[in-house]
């Protein structure tokens, strides 16, 4: 445990420090936190850190801050009357609406603040002094500490826990589960910083197994020709989408695809076995790709929860941040938490709502391939009015990640299809790795061009926020395409500076 506490920036840990004192002074809570893995897995974080201090707490997620949430949010706090307001996962960005919305209640005595976003200005200096004593915010890019890789919200709230109590150390496996839900593992190619210190801690303690494996989704759970007939990172010609012949690739090795009746998964398989069959999958794949780098994600670390039942989404840090992720946007984030809280009802409806989640993500997918998208100069662009706000992200990366999109340009989603019918447009954006490494940062662009469009009109008409690979903003829908073609500018200058 020393390694991990000896890796927090002293500042950070004083802040750390000075937010426990006031988890622990608390009487009454309200926790707020995002709808993706990664909030839920905070949120389930910092109720059972609650429920363990005997505190009188609510909890709620959010999709997002923004000037129209933050009036329920307000009144949500009005009405429970908590000394301290926590926010998980999102706030940095959002920390005026929080100063003018929440800030003055008079029964809140503190707020915390645990982000991971990068801060909107150009410094990631803190800011704690320059906002009010009131607020505690810890934000690990204000440490020098990379909120995109090092540490995630659920990892933020796991520190804060930790601070709380030791006896929160069983709390690593949602930590990670946030951390595999926001991609921080770097496309399975192990975590780093506080991440890793983390996931060694429960390593110590027995509440994490690292173990070396195939990546793809489904290791778990999958019977093994769906394993490869689903598998899209890398999307496998020849087998993904047909089942047949991921049935005859077995066969083709002679790996037994049932044991008597029951289906084998992945990990029923012998070492043997499973050496036999990565060469094959590695043999398709240089096959079929020009750049043999690909390959290396096949292999990586894999983090298995040795506590939650094996053959479930559970037993897998992947697929539990998955199931997390169908709750969120299936509009059901709290099934999520309770899942997290081992809720044996939640999980079933968990898993009912990981099926939805799958149909809605193929529905979505095919449409693009009927319907296409549209290239501007420094952007793909995806506008299907039918897919919901809550998973145009995560259908753009799948379309991107099924070469169904080029990877050579960011990839832009816009959805009407919003939560609450709200009047404002989302938008999601993505860019592979392979761009952010050479200089692209979507969230930059997008706060930049949501700043210069409110500036320019005088009101508020666009929010942003978000990382340099993943960023999203909501935009009044009469200033969209003025929107779109300032990224596009944006996004084309920074591409031009790599050439």
């Amino acid at each position: 445990m020393e390694s991990l506490y000896e890796s927090i920036p002293e500042s950070m840990g004083k802040l750390l420090l000075k937010a426990a004192k006031e988890v622990k002074r608390a009487r009454r809570v309200f926790a707020f936190s995002h709808i993706d893995a990664d909030g839920i897995s905070a949120l389930a974080i910092i109720s059972i850190m609650l429920e363990r201090e005997k505190k009188d707490f609510e909890w709620k997620n959010v999709h997002q801050i923004n000037s129209e949430s933050i009036i329920q949010i307000e009144e949500n706090i009005r009405n429970y009357g908590p000394d301290l307001v926590i926010f998980s996962d999102f706030g940095t960005g959002q920390m005026e609406l929080v100063m003018n919305h929440v800030h003055d209640i008079d029964s809140v005595n503190s707020v915390i603040i645990l982000d991971h976003h990068l801060p909107s200005d150009d410094s990631v200096e803190s800011t704690q002094q320059a906002v009010s004593s009131k607020i505690i915010e810890i934000n690990p890019w204000q440490h020098g500490i990379s909120g995109s890789y090092d540490l995630s919200g659920a990892g933020t709230a796991f520190l804060l826990a930790l601070f709380v109590s030791n006896k929160n150390i069983d709390l690593t496996e949602l930590a990670i589960v946030g951390a595999t839900g926001d991609l921080q593992d770097y496309y399975g190619r192990g975590f780093v910083g506080l991440n890793r210190k983390i996931v060694e801690l429960g390593e110590t303690y027995g509440y994490l197994q690292v173990v070396r494996d195939l990546t793809f989704f489904g290791i778990h759970t999958r019977p093994l020709p769906y394993l490869l007939q689903y598998a899209t990172d890398p999307y496998l010609p020849g087998l993904t989408g047909s089942e047949e012949a991921c049935y005859a690739f077995f066969q083709n090795l002679s790996i037994d695809l049932k044991a008597g009746d029951e289906w084998r998964t992945w990990v029923d398989l012998e070492s043997e076995e499973k050496q036999i069959a990565i060469q094959g999958v590695i043999q398709v794949v240089l096959e079929h790709y020009d750049d043999p780098s690909i390959a290396q994600g096949i292999i990586g670390d894999t983090i298995v929860l040795t506590h939650r039942p094996p053959k479930t989404e559970m037993r897998s840090a992947k697929e539990f941040s998955t199931l997390l992720n169908a709750c969120g946007r299936n509009r059901r984030p709290e099934v999520g938490v309770r899942v997290c809280m081992q809720d044996s009802e939640a999980f079933a409806e968990g898993t009912t709502l990981l099926q939805q989640h799958r149909v809605n993500l193929a529905s979505a997918l095919r449409r693009l391939e009927e319907d296409g998208y549209i290239e501007m100069q420094g952007m793909y662009v995806v506008d299907d009015p039918d897919t919901p706000d809550t998973i145009i992200g995560i259908v753009i990366g799948m379309a991107q990640g099924s070469m169904i999109i080029p990877i050579n340009k960011p990839v832009i989603g816009i959805s009407t299809n919003t939560t609450d019918d709200s009047p404002l447009a989302k938008l999601s954006g993505r860019a592979h790795k392979q761009l952010v490494e050479i200089g692209v940062n979507l969230k930059e662009v997008f706060v930049e061009v949501a700043d210069m469009l409110n500036e320019r009109i005088g009101a508020l008409v666009a929010e942003a926020g978000g990382h340099p690979m993943a960023a999203g903003a909501f935009i009044q829908k009469t200033h969209l395409n003025e929107f779109l073609q300032l990224t596009s500018d944006r996004l084309a200058n920074q591409l031009s500076k790599s050439d």
